[in-house]
């Protein structure tokens, strides 16, 4: 089963991408609470293109310094995690992206197999705030 880690921003174009781009089994979103209300809207789009995907969600209380509530996250994230994992290291605020970049070193040091992607949207940025459900591109990220 594949397993998409993503954080969601305000601009959900990039979890919309990632999941499209991806195609996912599975979907582990953080968040924040301003955040979250695009978050069906952004899925019901994906979905009309890829209809197969569970989803879960995790909101950080602080979503800009929360980075040792978002690194405890991680620990319980990459606890659960099994299958083929991509973790999207595009959206959301600093911290939500060192949550999801956090699962993905704690998968590599235990061995798990790992991608991490960034869905990107070379647009303007007016043209991606005015047509934020456009397909961007996926660019692979070796690690370290």
């Amino acid at each position: 089963m594949t397993v998409l880690f993503s954080p969601l921003g305000l601009a959900y174009g990039t979890l919309y991408s990632a999941i499209l781009l991806t195609r996912p089994a599975r979907v582990v979103i953080v968040t924040s609470a301003e955040a979250i209300t695009n978050l069906h809207a952004t899925l019901d789009a994906a979905r009309f293109f890829h209809t197969h995907f569970e989803f879960e969600t995790h909101v950080l209380e602080d979503p800009q310094a929360g980075f040792v509530e978002g690194r405890a996250l991680a620990k319980f994230l990459a606890a659960s995690a099994e299958g083929d994992n991509i973790v999207n290291l595009t959206g959301g605020t600093t911290a939500l992206q060192d949550c999801v970049r956090s699962v993905a070193d704690i998968l590599r040091r235990d061995g798990k197999p790992v991608r991490e992607v960034a869905a990107i949207d070379r647009r303007d940025v007016i043209e991606q705030r005015r047509s934020p459900l456009v397909v961007g591109e996926l660019v692979e990220v070796s690690p370290v």
